[in-house]
């Protein structure tokens, strides 16, 4: 057996005995270690469950194929090896930018066998609204795995389907039931979901077979499942590329080609990066904390240790012996709590991964899964954070005087004041990092990163904070001047406590200020569509005249239609619209460019007076603009006609030009940013059928403010139509930010608690001698609780105000590029960035959570201790 060896099992010997000895402080150090390990394990194992990667989606993608073919037309493709991520532009395919023909995929694969899977959307009759449809001919082996039922079957003919959990929860449809689907009744023969192995609770969408005739008339996608004994190889995919064609491989997901023989374009495109970063930036942020907790519980325990380790070296062990016996300690607990960690945290991750979707509205994890390297990783970092936190005391005991500690008489205590340079060079780092590549779009990685740079910077600079907090504590009452001194005298137990606390206080605030200013930007920046209290009518399946009789009468108001230039349609790849618009480019001051057609009582309905001679250029023909320069020099306005497809691409139909007039077409003041108007420009129905502007009448808007019931009312009325109608009130801005301010009260209360109640009871310990001494002279058992409270206070406040103060530049620099608003900057308004800073959150953390740990720390101290016998120094 080596020297090394030897000295390392008689170390990791004495520590066993040690922490077997020193269970509560064993205990505590073992907490600081395996909770964060907890908590890193806990969130691996989510971040792992939510991302479905394409090779465990490939049962819902491909079901047994060997590959799924779409068409993207436009050219030739690009494509990721997965084929998640890709598009066009690539050069032109044999077709030009047309969309291949049908027969152009089986040409390329001849062999194969190719099965259509068509998707799209209908009406369900029992929800009145659309669902999403999936047709494939399940009797096929190719399509098992597409479908993944939840009970219930398949469905065999064109008169069964099966719908989707969503659906059935939110309609009370059950297996068996029937329900109305393209002018007859289908029976629900089972229950699931597809296109993904992950469930998402508030999706519609149903399941039917070739022949059921949903799709007939809908806007359809046909991909083809390429069934064939051989591989669809990259070099396969990549010929179909050229063809138009987008595919997913089974083969290529599970071996990935090479990146030098994929699309140079994508392959630094990685859309798992920025995860890893904030990953590898919290765990980072996790161990910092480890260290800066367990180091005041290790240089505590070694003080309780001194005589020990000195005879160590009184026993002719060097410096290094007694650094290993410490260290052997830190091991052994480091490990042992970050495997204790671990386990519990995978004990607890799946519960915690099954309730996330029920407790969080629209979220969908995928099949439970485990990142096994993370554990591993943070079971070592669990330990090299506790080496870490034990380094310092370990160095200081093994340079310790043998004698002072044989006898018992106390240590002279460091005055070290940090590497103060090091500091300020850390946080002119971070400072630099946040205010620079910070303040850009997409700077957060870096607003991170820097705050763990001016983190680390404050960490070296706080024993020289400590030593200035020392010389003003002179006027303080008994039980603070106390508390100030043993926290500027025992600076290497004090510096890491109020460095733990400052590092989450720190964070927190930089999540406070950066979410406080972005919900203030968002609110300043709320545009009103109406006034304030009016409510709005629409209809998606035709004229909304019948609708918004029927609500009036049921609410005891009226509601008024107009009518708005343009139609929905539909073209060859999906749903495409018809848009009429004011061709004009000074239309930035307003928030939309819609073309109302109205007459002038309709339009007074709505809250906006016509002089006679505005009405009459109405009426004969003409056209109202929302101010004169709309108009050109003749006194005319543009209104442009053109086509925009499902696809994105749009056309130019035509141009009208009317003689306009401009006229007040606000709807009425509102209580903060523009007036909403009714349209930029107005023409008369007669008008719009003489120049065939087609025209939607899908508004309607009620001439007073209804109450609760009435709008019960309204929608009452409305369930009983056929169609597809919803109502809308404008009441402001709604959202709040009390929530997320009370979590970020709670989280940072509960951190600055458990910091401060830790470095407060290792303080205790510590200075137990310091106490003694006050109770032989008189000192009573209230003495000895000010001063725990005390010393909770003088902690928790040095560290948050500490916090706050190392917070505010991480948290100015996120604000920035989160509220600046370059388009509104663009249009002449304020475009940011907007500072909010709550206040409340950062005096809590400052003055009300220190306050509270000082009555915890009152009430849970012994009011009276044992006297021991002092020796004479």
């Amino acid at each position: 057996m080596s020297a090394a060896r030897a000295r390392w099992r008689l170390a990791l010997r004495m520590a066993r005995r040690d922490v077997r000895r020193s269970k509560g402080r064993s205990a505590l150090i073992a907490a600081m270690v395996g909770v964060p390990v907890m908590i890193v394990v806990v969130l691996t194992t989510v971040i792992a469950t939510d991302d479905i990667t394409a090779e465990e989606n490939l049962p819902a993608t491909l079901g047994q194929a060997a590959a799924r073919v779409s068409v993207v037309g436009g050219g030739a493709v690009t494509q990721d090896p997965e084929g998640i991520a890709g598009g066009t532009g690539a050069g032109e395919s044999p077709w030009g930018t047309e969309r291949p023909p049908a027969s152009a995929l089986q040409e390329a694969l001849p062999e194969a066998t190719l099965v259509p899977v068509r998707a799209g959307r209908t009406t369900i009759s029992r929800s009145r609204g659309a669902v999403d449809v999936l047709e494939v001919d399940v009797a096929e082996p190719a399509t098992e795995g597409l479908v993944m039922l939840s009970d219930g079957r398949l469905p065999r003919t064109g008169d069964e389907v099966v719908v989707s959990p969503g659906l059935a929860g939110d309609d009370g449809v059950q297996i068996g039931d029937t329900v109305g689907l393209g002018g007859r009744e289908r029976e629900v023969v089972g229950i699931g979901t597809y296109d993904s192995v992950a469930t998402s609770p508030g999706r519609h969408s149903l399941v039917t077979v070739p022949g059921s005739g949903l799709l007939d008339d809908a806007d359809v996608f046909t991909d083809h499942l390429v069934v064939r004994d051989a591989p669809v190889t990259w070099d396969d995919v990549k010929r179909l590329n050229r063809l138009g064609f987008m595919v997913v491989s089974r083969s290529v997901v599970e071996n990935p080609p090479p990146k030098s023989a994929q699309y140079p374009e994508l392959v630094e495109w990685d859309r798992h990066d920025a995860e890893r970063e904030v990953l590898a930036i919290v765990v980072t942020a996790i161990v910092l904390q480890v260290v800066l907790l367990a180091g005041p519980a290790f240089a505590v325990g070694v003080r309780r240790q001194r005589r020990d380790l000195a005879l160590v070296a009184a026993a002719g062990g060097g410096p290094a012996d007694v650094r290993r016996a410490v260290l052997a300690q830190a091991l052994l607990l480091g490990l042992g709590a970050g495997a204790l960690g671990a386990v519990l945290g995978l004990a607890l991750s799946p519960a915690i991964v099954a309730l996330i979707p029920r407790a969080v509205d629209d979220t969908v994890l995928g099949p439970y899964d485990v990142m096994w390297p993370a554990v591993l990783a943070a079971v070592v970092l669990g330990a090299v954070a506790a080496f870490l936190a034990a380094l310092v005391p370990a160095r200081q005991v093994a340079n310790q005087e043998v004698s002072a500690a044989l006898t018992g008489r106390p240590s002279r205590p460091g005055r070290r004041n940090g590497w103060p340079l090091v500091g300020l060079a850390l946080v002119a780092v971070g400072l630099a990092l946040c205010f620079t590549r910070g303040v850009r779009p997409g700077g957060e990685i870096a607003v991170a990163s820097g705050t763990i740079a001016v983190v680390l910077g404050t960490v070296f600079l706080t024993p020289l904070v400590l030593a200035g907090v020392g010389r003003l504590g002179r006027a303080l009452p008994l039980p603070l001047r106390l508390a100030v001194r043993d926290t500027t005298r025992q600076r290497a137990r004090s510096t890491p406590a109020v460095a733990a606390v400052m590092a989450t206080v720190a964070g927190l605030t930089a999540l406070a200020i950066a979410g406080a200013s972005d919900f203030e930007q968002e609110r300043r920046s709320y545009t009103f569509a109406y006034p304030l209290g009016t409510t709005m009518l629409s209809e998606e399946s035709g004229p909304v005249d019948t609708a918004a009789q029927a609500a009036g009468e049921a609410a005891g108001v009226t509601f008024t239609p107009i009518g708005t230039a343009g139609q929905r349609g539909s073209d060859a790849a999906g749903e495409g619209w018809i848009d009429v618009a004011v061709e004009t480019e000074d239309w930035g001051r307003w928030d939309t460019r819609e073309v109302a057609v109205a007459t002038p009582e309709e339009l007074a309905g709505w809250g906006i007076e016509l002089t006679p001679e505005q009405g009459e250029t109405l009426r004969t023909g003409g056209a109202l603009v929302a101010g004169p320069s709309l108009l050109d020099g003749d006194g005319r306005v543009t209104l442009g006609t053109y086509e925009e497809t499902s696809d994105g691409a749009s056309e130019d139909l035509r141009t009208v030009a009317l003689d306009g007039s401009a006229a007040d077409l606000g709807m009425g003041a509102v209580p903060q940013g523009r007036e909403p108007v009714v349209a930029l420009a107005v023409i008369a129905p007669q008008t719009a059928q003489a120049q065939a502007i087609p025209y939607e009448r899908s508004r309607a808007l009620a001439d007073s403010t209804l109450t609760a019931q009435q709008l019960r009312d309204v929608r009452a009325s409305l369930r009983e139509m056929p169609g597809l109608q919803s109502t809308w009130t404008e009441r402001g801005f709604q959202e709040t930010f009390t929530l997320q301010l009370l979590l970020l009260i709670g989280a940072g209360g509960i951190a600055v608690l458990i910091g401060t109640l830790s470095a407060t009871g290792l303080a205790l310990v510590d200075a137990r001698p310091d106490l003694t001494t006050l109770a032989s002279v008189g000192a009573g058992p209230r003495t000895r609780r000010a001063v725990a409270a005390a010393q909770a206070v003088v902690l928790g406040v040095l560290g948050a105000a500490l916090g706050v103060v190392v917070g505010f530049a991480p948290g100015l620099a996120a604000a920035r590029p989160l509220t600046t608003d370059r388009w509104g900057a663009l249009e002449g308004s304020p475009g940011g960035p907007v500072i909010d800073i709550p206040w409340a959150v950062l005096v809590t953390l400052v003055l009300v959570v220190p306050m509270i740990a000082g009555a915890v720390a009152a009430v849970a101290t012994r009011g009276r201790v044992p006297l021991t016998r002092r020796l004479a120094q």
